[in-house]
């Protein structure tokens, strides 16, 4: 699995990450999300919408969920489907 880099697009969970000095793998490990979860919405591919996987990740960085989701991405989403 490739490592985790400092991109300017990087998500507000992979920057979490990356500050703790952890992968997606041990955060899947510790959060009990999937990890292909937690690829998808690394890559974007997939927004988060479970609020209790993003409570358990929340958790385990130490953050509010408000602080690892990306509203903006949310909202283009809803805009979308409406």
């Amino acid at each position: 699995m490739p490592r985790l880099s400092a991109a300017a697009n990087t998500t507000p969970i992979d920057k979490k990450c990356l500050e703790m000095g952890i992968s997606r793998s041990e955060l899947s490990r510790r959060s009990g999300v999937p990890l292909p979860t937690l690829d998808a919405w690394g890559r974007r591919t997939r927004l988060p919408r479970d609020v209790y996987q993003l409570y358990k990740v929340a958790q385990v960085l130490g953050r509010h969920i408000e602080d690892i989701i990306e509203l903006e991405l949310a909202e283009a989403e809803e805009s979308r489907d409406e």
